[in-house]
């Protein structure tokens, strides 16, 4: 379930030359291509005159909310920047979602002080709030706030956004549901297993980690969860939480279930996976979710609550995301050195990226229709909150316009990190960094949901990686998606319910062996958690260090009771289903350590793309059986 807000987005600049390029524009059409160039060049110079007179609490915030600030305050600007978005949210009130980095408690009463609404204050300072948006200036000026951002979003990663689905699929659906038959639970043999080697997850806590568990009570009362240990106050809002429930409950029927939101924030969601550890005594932690602006190239606050977690004991599950592969030529992931181009940007400073490693040169990448509304991020490999290398984002339409774009300032203390948003409508947008100052990095840019495409002269170029964050934690389980009755060793048995089809037509086939838009690896990190470099001296693409991520692929398109995941699809469905089996082994074994049930689910796993690892599905399938024989259960 895609839960996107309108994130932030800015403005986008680019040559005369390279417009030629990217806009499809002729030379012989020497008006239309003036044209275009002038919008440009107006946009750029406005939108950088603005980077060049910040005032220092202005410096302390990303530039859409200063963006947004002056747009409403100077006519003058507004009208050379027509078709500009900022992104940012304003409510009727007045008032936008912000993320507030400070030290101290202080800030949280100053908020409630200037009229605003605080929805989460950390431990650390932290604070999400609903903050005027005329206030900014004066608590981004405080001497103890080092940030404020507009919120930060997250997303689930299950496949129902587009209600798209076919009759068979929700017949199938109902059918299963009907008759208490989860397709999960026999592809991965756990059905078997439990009659087999006698287990069934008693004795184990496993606790998911969502969006929220709406109809908790009601799949409760029909008999298709038991109780469930929800932490005080995060029961959060949305059901993808209950579906996961679900599955678990399917796999592992005697498990003890717990959960807490991880949608409230970014620091409320790493809190909660420690709190699930330490209150909520959880042995398995499970997740579907990923906030936009964890780092690729270092752990950030999620992944180090992971690190805490595992380092504890905890075995710990995460879905891999949907965000496509380059397998299947479904990636919208680019990441790649730095390479200036020879085309330089008319009345902007700074260099934009070639992404052509031709001798033809293309300062853009093109989005896929399908990209609209998606937020695009933009990376590098700086150190995260000490980023003295000033990158910045850019997107344009087809005629030149600047329409949204990221240019907040990197002077040694910020994070190496922008993010804007494609329009929601139109046609021929493309995506341009521009490298402000400093030195060259190895970038890493990300359509989220979202495709890279040809379009018009502009080629497209798209790379494998695009798992990062908390579910590439190294002690963490990354897991990729199968659809349930095509891609594993067994089938479903006579009278079982077909697998249905998947939600997007021409990304499934019977002959599918995993999800097309299951995200793929490897990871590339530079830095270590503390932000000491793992290579000193080389953050390029020969440098850091190299994790094999996803680590397993689980089942997805299976039945639940709860509207809107009848079918679930999505690697929200995957992980939820490796949590149950780890559950089932536990259960066999209470003495294993997490090495030995990696190791057992691992080494027992059933290839499905090349011979061992694959930057797709990882070391395979998990199957229930196997892995209990490899972690030495006896059968009964």
């Amino acid at each position: 379930m895609v839960r996107f807000s309108r994130v932030a987005a800015h403005a986008v600049p680019l040559t005369v030359g390279a417009l030629l390029l990217t806009t499809g524009v002729s030379a012989a059409q020497p008006s239309t291509v003036d044209a275009a160039a002038a919008r440009t060049e107006a946009g750029i110079n406005a939108l950088q005159s603005i980077k060049k007179s910040l005032s220092p609490a202005e410096r302390k915030q990303s530039s859409q909310l200063v963006v947004e600030k002056r747009l409403r305050a100077d006519r003058s600007l507004a009208a050379k920047l027509p078709e500009y978005r900022s992104g940012v949210g304003v409510n009727t009130a007045g008032t936008v979602s912000v993320d507030i980095a400070a030290q101290g408690n202080a800030v949280a009463n100053a908020v409630k002080a200037a009229g605003g609404t605080v929805r989460y204050a950390a431990p650390d300072g932290a604070v999400r709030a609903d903050l005027p948006l005329s206030a900014l200036d004066a608590i981004a000026g405080r001497a103890d706030v080092t940030e404020v951002k507009p919120a930060a979003q997250a997303t689930t990663w299950s496949e129902q956004g587009n209600r798209d689905f076919r009759k068979a699929a929700q017949a199938a659906a109902a059918q299963a549901a009907a008759t208490q038959v989860s397709e999960g639970d026999k592809a991965h043999g756990a059905d078997t297993a439990r009659t087999t080697y006698g287990v069934s997850g008693s004795g184990v806590k496993v606790c998911v980690l969502s969006d929220g568990v709406d109809s908790l009570a009601k799949s409760q009362s029909a008999g298709e969860l038991p109780a469930v240990d929800v932490l005080s106050g995060q029961k959060g809002s949305g059901d993808e939480g209950t579906a996961m429930l679900e599955i678990i409950h399917d796999l592992a029927p005697n498990a003890t279930l717990g959960f807490a939101t991880a949608f409230t924030s970014e620091a409320s969601f790493a809190a909660n996976i420690r709190a699930l550890r330490t209150t909520g005594k959880c042995q398995i932690i499970v997740d579907d979710v990923s906030y936009f602006d964890e780092s690729p190239f270092q752990d950030t606050q999620v992944a180090q609550a992971v690190n805490d977690v595992t380092a504890a004991g905890v075995l710990y599950f995460s879905s891999a995301g949907n965000s496509g592969n380059a397998t299947d030529g479904t990636s919208g992931y680019y990441e790649g050195d730095f390479r200036a181009s020879s085309s330089k940007i008319s009345g902007v400073t700074g260099t934009p990226h070639d992404f052509d490693p031709s001798s033809t040169t293309q300062n853009f990448d093109a989005l896929s229709a399908g990209s609209l509304g998606r937020p695009v991020t933009l990376f590098w490999s700086d150190p995260w909150g000490k980023s003295a290398n000033d990158y910045d984002l850019f997107i344009l339409n087809s005629s030149g316009s600047v329409v949204a774009s990221s240019e907040n300032a990197q002077s040694g203390s910020q994070n190496p990190y922008e993010i804007a948003s494609a329009p929601s409508s139109g046609s021929g947008y493309k995506v341009a960094v521009v490298k402000y100052s400093g030195a060259d990095r190895f970038i890493a840019l990300n359509v989220i949901r979202g495709r890279f495409v040809a379009s018009g002269s502009l080629k497209a170029f798209s790379t494998n990686g695009v798992t990062n964050g908390h579910s590439a934690a190294a002690n963490a389980f990354s897991v990729a998606a199968a659809p349930a009755a095509g891609a594993f060793g067994r089938p479903l048995e006579t009278g079982d319910p077909a697998n249905p089809a998947g939600p997007y037509p021409g990304l499934y086939t019977a002959s599918s062996k995993w999800e097309r838009f299951s995200s793929d690896g490897k990871r590339r990190l530079f830095y270590n958690a503390d932000g000491t470099a793992i290579t000193p001296g080389n953050v390029s693409s020969t440098g850091g260090t190299v994790r094999n991520k996803p680590d397993i692929t689980a089942a997805d398109g299976v039945a639940t009771s709860v509207t809107g995941f009848q079918p679930f699809f999505g690697t929200s469905a995957a992980a939820p289903h490796a949590a149950a089996i780890a559950a089932l082994l536990l259960s066999g074994k209470p003495t294993a350590t997490p090495a030995q049930i990696r190791s057992a689910l691992v080494s027992s796993a059933i290839d499905l793309g090349t011979p061992g690892f694959d930057t797709v599905t990882g070391n395979g399938v998990i199957m229930a059986g196997p892995a209990l024989a490899a972690l030495g259960v006896a059968a009964k």
